[in-house]
């Protein structure tokens, strides 16, 4: 696919608008992933496509990842299908054929979903949306003459994507090009090819959408073009309420800080742009700093804590080394605190681990030679970074070309794919175990534990120096508990699933400082409150973890909340005597900016 790309950005005049490698907003995550190639494993990789062709070009493209829930969704050229994928070990579950095996996605094709859909747009115009479980088609749109090449963005029951050239005419600018929209709802059930009609929000004079995605800011969405004019689309009404040309090319994507409200992007020279948003939905101040002296980005950041991270190319594309910069945007003069140099640039958007109160591990592919995974540590004063590899694919996995972001799910698995046309899965290795480099990771155990107060007393036996304590488990044996001194009370637990009996053996000290024993006999007991104790052992790879508890038939309750993993304890004091009380364990992450939890078995 590096061919295609090379032909295309010698063709363009403006190679920043042919180039973007723009994508769906990255996370800003706690989950902790293997931080390096020593902590990183691959656990599965699965090949969903056909190497690229040089004759047919968008033939083979395979689309974007988009993760949900357990399930990854990519959509084949090659096979002209959609594939419902298993994220723990690659299987495709369900798979289904585009609405017409002639159409194709188009160069670097986008994969949308919400309200229950996965989305394909094709190369012709079209929209088509599919069921989420079963991938049956419940509707396609009609027919626009440009492509569908951007990505999807969905809220409150409606579709957002805008148009570019066809791939038939790469070469051609075909402007004016458009931004739609259409509601997602399935109106007739019984027709799986309902022809949907797209409505036009936005039509670019001069620019493109092409891979553009717009952002959701409440009510409303703010999208740009690829000649640099930005618009604010009311959602509710589907009406303009603003626009602003920044007058330079604009290739990259957009990110929003909901701190600040303040949208971030980078367009022209490496110009990272920063523009407030009011709550009327209206563009205002503006404040910019060059990041690189020369080339270009069409990239998207991310923003978090104050910093800006976002790549760009030094120079030509394909040709020139790249670089991952961190720009501080805390205060009303924006300033560059360091540039890290790449082999190429990386065309993803960042992804955000939070490793600290004020450190970070950002997470990103480059687009060159082997195609995998690398991340630089930022903390709050650094002025300086080490790139870090923490995947690199070999063999038949192995590409030249890498445009995926990487994809974190709420187990600190990353998936990506490249121009292999393989999707891969990188998990952390936990502990090795074997000289095999088999990597085995410890289960997560629990052990619950009833026991039962009982307060001891027995008659005292004159010139005894102490005591010891037998207990009687329903028909066993006597057993030693315990030894006491001269004092005639003792409180034990027991296991609260027996009957008990108890009695006592005094005993005295020989003139050799030996025990001399006297005859056992009963001890009164009285049986006091009862304590179930869970534990829960090798336990890692959340942020925080809920124990939950349920008593009898009652609904679970969470009882205690930590950060800390390794081996979690709880224990409930006065439990009901002829209660059940059973218990759970959840695991808490946020993902893309949600609060996700997971029962841990």
């Amino acid at each position: 696919m590096r061919t295609m790309k090379r032909v295309a950005a010698v063709a363009l005049s403006v190679v920043v608008l042919m180039t973007s490698g723009v994508s769906a907003k990255a996370a800003v995550t706690d989950v902790q992933p293997a931080k390096n190639s020593s902590e990183a494993v691959l656990k599965w990789a699965k090949k969903v496509g056909e190497p690229f062709d040089e004759k047919t070009y968008a033939n083979n493209t395979v689309s974007k990842i988009k993760l949900v829930g357990n399930y990854l969704y990519v959509a084949d050229d090659a096979k002209h299908r959609i594939m419902k994928i298993d994220k723990k070990d690659g299987t495709i579950l369900k798979e289904q054929k585009y609405y017409d095996e002639s159409y194709i996605q188009g160069y670097v094709s986008s994969i949308g979903y919400g309200d229950g859909k996965v989305y394909v747009g094709y190369d012709n115009g079209r929209v088509q949306a599919f069921d989420e479980n079963t991938l049956e088609s419940l509707w396609i749109t009609d027919e626009n003459k440009n492509a569908i090449n951007a990505d999807f963005v969905f809220t409150n029951g409606k579709l957002y994507f805008g148009t570019t050239a066809k791939t038939t005419d790469w070469y051609d600018n075909g402007a004016p090009f458009s931004y739609y929209v259409v509601t997602t709802s399935d109106d007739d059930k019984t027709k799986p090819d309902e022809e949907k009609t797209m409505k036009k929000v936005v039509e670019s004079k001069t620019g493109k959408f092409y891979l553009k995605k717009g952002v959701v800011l409440g009510k409303y969405i703010v999208i740009s073009d690829t000649a640099g004019t930005l618009t604010m689309i009311d959602t509710t009404n589907d009406k303009v309420t603003d626009t602003k040309d920044i007058g330079e090319a604009f290739s990259g994507n957009i990110t929003y800080d909901e701190m600040t409200g303040t949208i971030y992007f980078v367009a022209g020279t490496n110009d990272l742009y920063g523009i407030k948003v009011s709550a009327d939905g209206k563009l205002k101040d503006e404040k910019k700093v060059r990041l690189y002296e020369t080339g270009y980005s069409a990239t998207t950041p991310e923003v978090y804590n104050g910093k800006v991270y976002v790549s760009g190319s030094k120079g030509k594309a394909f040709q020139d080394k790249g670089y991952m910069a961190v720009a501080d945007v805390s205060s009303d003069k924006y300033k560059v605190n360091y540039t890290v140099e790449l082999s190429n640039y990386s065309q993803c958007e960042p992804t955000i681990v939070k490793t600290g109160e004020n450190s970070v591990r950002v997470y990103f592919t480059i687009n060159d030679e082997p195609g995998g995974i690398y991340a630089i540590e930022d903390s709050k004063d650094a002025t300086s970074a080490t790139l870090e590899t923490v995947y690199e694919p070999t063999g038949d996995i192995k590409n030249t070309g890498c445009m995926s972001n990487v994809v974190v799910d709420e187990d600190g698995t990353i998936y990506f794919a490249n121009d292999s046309k393989y999707i891969m899965s990188v998990g952390k290795k936990v502990e090795d175990t074997t000289k095999s480099d088999i990597i085995t990771v410890k289960p997560v155990t629990k052990t619950v534990k009833s026991t039962r107060s009982v307060k001891l007393t027995w008659k005292k036996k004159k010139s005894a120096k102490g005591y010891v304590i037998y207990a009687k488990a329903g028909k066993g044996k006597y057993k030693k508990v315990t030894t006491v001194g001269k004092k005639t009370s003792k409180t034990i637990k027991v296991n609260k699933d027996s009957s008990y009996k108890f009695k006592v053996k005094p005993y005295k000290l020989t003139k050799k400082n030996k025990k001399k024993y006297f005859k056992a006999y009963a001890a009164k007991a009285k049986f006091g409150s009862k304590t179930v104790k869970v534990t829960f052992k090798n336990v890692t790879g959340y942020a925080s973890y809920k124990v939950q508890m349920k008593a009898g038939k009652a609904a679970y309750k969470t009882v205690k909340t930590t950060t800390k993993g390794g081996t979690i304890t709880y224990t409930k004091k006065k439990a009901k005597v002829g209660t059940t009380y059973k218990f759970r364990l959840k695991g808490i992450n946020k993902v893309n900016g949600k609060t996700v939890s997971v029962v841990i078995k």
